[in-house]
């Protein structure tokens, strides 16, 4: 017949008839097997006892929902030491015992919940012809088996994040295979060491430079060669720059005010006061960031307070309702940190110079000039236009007015930038820098010689990292314990000795954890697609699916 094609995959069963209804096709199926194995002893019988129909949703057909009227028998159990009397013929790859569906539908359900998740795949197959729950697709997830994957040699380690911050996890992959071979709960040595001691083949482990992973990994699999990641080397050094660059918060304000031209502001007796409340202001009236930043301040002075009297960085964290890292940075601040105001943008930026022409031709009417911007190709609001042209209007009328006026507090044309992005430029080679970077680290090197220092030493690592030179690492380590070496750059380098074995393997060896991260990616992106409503089962299930 024309439709035997569909079952050409179903050899085990034989068309019987067909109906077409507005609903769907069935067709009507019965077994070709002559005998059938007992279930329980395996042996053959092929005496009859009765038969059956049970109904089975298929593959659609031209996007119309397929139902199968199997006709299933039940045979006698002709052993006599076996309990079971009679037993249903079982049919291999066309539907499992008590299924509703096909073993071929459940494939294509599964393929389907694995790329789209539960909801989405039951929205997508629905569309398909073949509708089915969310839930059912989950179920189908977590029952898939995984497929069976041989011991790496070459293993890569990194974590992932649970909820930033608080919980993660810990993803294992195959260098040598690209793809991920494992999925653990949790980021600790236990957990670690319990699956290195399972998979005994692991040579080499490529990991981050977590106190945790290197217990674990010593632990669990102590023949293999650990490998600390390039990328992390140079990040915690970069971070070495940020906790120096947070010392000198104040010389970051002067470099960016000199290089300005504006006066320094007037030196009060308390460095970090805040700034004169007016008369008869609340704070419910003051600007949000003046409130934030006294709040911020008075958390300052309390951990301050507490250190000087002794107390742990942690026990300070505990009482303030502060993290630790928090309470760390105020303590090596030195001074209250400041927080960085990040230079904004606007669309009338480019349009300045036009805007101060026709101010000077004496148009000082904010909607005229708004239509002016237009004709030149300005595709901003006209609340913009007005907001730049205010300070030009207060100014104007403070020299034709006799008498105090009140004036808009004027914006400081100087953003500091911030520690972080300092670190960048000093990162940077000379050649990578713009022209105003290249004169604010030459500016903030001349007035800091420890900023200087730590340039000079974090270029050198990172050529030596670059170019795998790891007979150079005891040279460079042993200029960090100079003088004038800042104490941030020396912390790191005490760090790498604790280290040292697998610091030399990085700076010699190809392997680190570059594809890893982009196995991280794609395991976030599983993650966000099932709205945190999926548990570590599904979502390990996920992950390992197409190793």
């Amino acid at each position: 017949m024309g439709y035997e094609w569909l079952f050409a995959r179903l050899p085990t069963v034989r068309v019987e008839g067909l109906e077409i209804t507005p609903a769907g096709v069935t067709f009507s199926v019965c077994s070709r097997q002559a005998s059938a194995c007992c279930p329980s002893c395996q042996s053959p019988s092929s005496r009859v006892h009765s038969a059956y129909e049970r109904t089975l949703d298929d593959l659609p057909v031209q996007g119309r929902r397929v139902r199968l009227r199997l006709k299933v028998r039940r045979f006698f159990c002709d052993k006599g030491s076996c309990q079971q009397q009679t037993f249903t013929e079982r049919l291999p790859g066309v539907t499992e015992a008590y299924a509703r569906k096909t073993c071929r539908l459940v494939e294509a359900l599964c393929t389907i919940g694995f790329a789209c998740g539960g909801e989405e795949g039951s929205r997508l197959a629905s569309a398909l012809g073949m509708p089915v729950s969310g839930d059912t697709v989950l179920n189908l997830i977590r029952r898939a088996p995984l497929p069976p994957m041989a011991d790496p040699t070459v293993l890569g380690l990194d974590d992932w994040a649970w909820r930033r911050g608080h919980h993660y996890g810990t993803l294992l992959c195959d260098l040598d295979r690209h793809c991920p071979v494992d999925l653990l709960p949790e980021r600790s040595s236990e957990s670690l060491s319990a699956w290195l001691a399972d998979h005994t083949g692991v040579q080499v482990i490529s990991r981050d430079r977590a106190n945790c992973y290197a217990e674990g990994c010593t632990q669990g699999a102590p023949q293999a060669q650990q490998v600390a990641d390039r990328f992390h080397l140079l990040g915690n050094l970069r971070e070495a720059l940020v906790r120096l660059l947070d010392r000198h918060v104040k010389d970051l304000a002067a470099v960016a005010r000199d290089l300005t031209h504006e006066p320094s502001p007037p030196v009060t007796e308390a460095s970090d006061a805040a700034p004169d409340t007016p008369r008869g202001s609340s704070e419910a009236s003051l600007p949000g960031s003046t409130v934030a930043r006294d709040r911020r301040l008075e958390r300052y002075r309390q951990v301050m307070d507490l250190h000087a009297q002794g107390v742990s960085l942690r026990e300070i964290g505990r009482r303030l309702g502060l993290h630790r890292s928090t309470v760390r940075r105020f303590v090596r601040a030195g001074a209250f940190p400041e927080r960085a105001c990040r230079p904004h943008r606007h669309r009338t930026d480019r349009f300045e110079a036009y805007l101060r022409q026709r101010w000077a031709e004496g148009c000082h009417n904010a909607r005229q000039l708004y239509r002016d911007l237009q004709a030149q190709g300005y595709r901003g609001s006209y609340c913009v236009v007005r907001r730049c042209v205010a300070p030009w209007r207060d100014s104007e009328a403070a020299a034709h007015t006799p008498g105090a006026r009140p004036q808009r507090k004027p914006k400081s044309s100087v953003a500091r930038p911030s520690a972080r992005r300092v670190s960048w430029m000093l990162w940077r080679e000379s050649a990578e820098r713009t022209v105003e970077q290249q004169r604010f680290v030459e500016a903030l090197c001349e007035r800091c010689p420890e900023v200087r220092r730590a340039t000079d030493l974090a270029h050198a690592f990172a050529r030596m990292v670059r170019d795998r030179q790891a007979s150079e690492l005891g040279d460079w380590i042993g200029q960090t314990h100079e003088a004038g070496v800042p104490r941030e750059v020396t912390a790191f380098a005490d760090g790498l000795l604790q280290d040292e074995a697998a610091v030399r393997a990085a700076l010699s060896l190809p392997w680190s954890n570059g594809q890893l991260e982009g196995q991280v990616n794609r395991l976030k992106l599983i993650k966000r697609m099932m709205y945190g409503r999926g548990g570590f089962d599904l979502l390990r299930q996920r992950v390992l699916h197409r190793a």
